[in-house]
Parts: structure tokens; C-alpha cells; sequence
């Protein structure tokens, strides 16, 4: 059976045509730049995900530099992006900050009330130990003078 795949048998129909046709070097440093951006994409999208846990927002920006190549420095459309990105961080760290304070001031005010509910607890105990104390005093008395006319009648 013959083949005249040239691939297979090069002497066949036609001849091989040369190396620089296939790969040429101008076609080498595109595949090198198209896997440093891949690398680049991957690499932005695992950074800006871990920083999202650190500096939320924060993330986001270094991720999409790191992934463009650090070409977003250079357009202004980038710097506007990155400026929105900012405010966006601002006002969430303005809104989060506000949202703390509220929440330290409701728990201040919830701990002032239990303060003032313990010192009225206390405050009761204390009227109640006097009352008794008061009252075990007076019985007493009163038992001892019942007493002693019990003895003064008995001699």
C-alpha cells in the first residue's frame, strides 16, 4: 500500500517545507507572552483572592494589575478604574467603621443596663439583710424581755 503523505515518506509527493515556515521566530515571543499572561491571569486571580481575606477590595485591585500585566498603570481608563475601585473601598471601610461604632454604642448601653440592673439587685439584698437583721433584733429583744418576766414571776 503507498502513501504519499509527504509527513511519512519524505521523498514522496513533495518535499518537506522548511522549519522557519512553520515555526517562525517572530511566532516564539507571542507563545512566550501569551502563557506569561496566562500565568499572570492565574497568578492576579490567586493573589487578589487571598488578599481579599486580608483587605477586602483591596484584592480586587491588586489582582486585575497583577493580571494585566501591570499595563492598567499605564492607560487612563485603568487609573479611573482603579480610582473607583478605591472610593468603593472608602465608603465600604466608611460604612464598616460606622456599622462598629453602632454596634460598640448598643453594646456600652446594653452593659450600662446590666450595671444598673446588678447594683438595684444588690441595692434589694441589701434592704433585705437589713430588714431581717432588723427585724431578728427586735424579736430577740422582745424574747428576752418576755423572758425575763418569766423568770422575775417564777422567783
Amino acid at each position: 500500500m503507498a502513501n504519499n503523505d509527504p509527513l511519512i515518506v519524505p521523498g514522496g509527493a513533495g518535499q518537506l517545507p522548511p522549519v522557519t515556515t512553520i515555526y517562525p521566530e517572530t511566532g516564539l515571543p507571542q507563545q512566550t507572552q501569551r502563557d506569561s499572561g496566562k500565568f499572570l491571569r492565574i497568578l492576579g486571580g490567586v493573589a487578589g483572592g487571598a488578599l481579599n481575606f486580608v483587605m477586602p477590595g483591596l484584592g480586587g485591585i491588586l489582582g486585575s494589575v497583577i493580571s494585566k500585566g501591570g499595563s492598567s498603570y499605564g492607560s487612563y481608563v485603568g487609573l479611573m478604574e482603579q480610582q473607583r475601585q478605591m472610593d468603593e473601598m472608602n465608603r465600604y471601610n466608611q460604612m464598616a467603621n460606622s456599622l462598629q461604632q453602632r454596634q460598640q454604642q448598643v453594646m456600652l448601653n446594653q452593659q450600662q443596663q446590666q450595671s444598673f440592673q446588678l447594683i438595684s439587685v444588690q441595692h434589694r439584698a441589701s434592704m433585705q439583710s437589713q430588714e431581717f437583721s432588723t427585724v431578728s433584733n427586735l424579736m430577740k429583744s422582745r424574747h428576752d424581755s418576755e423572758m425575763t418576766a418569766v423568770n422575775n414571776i417564777k422567783s
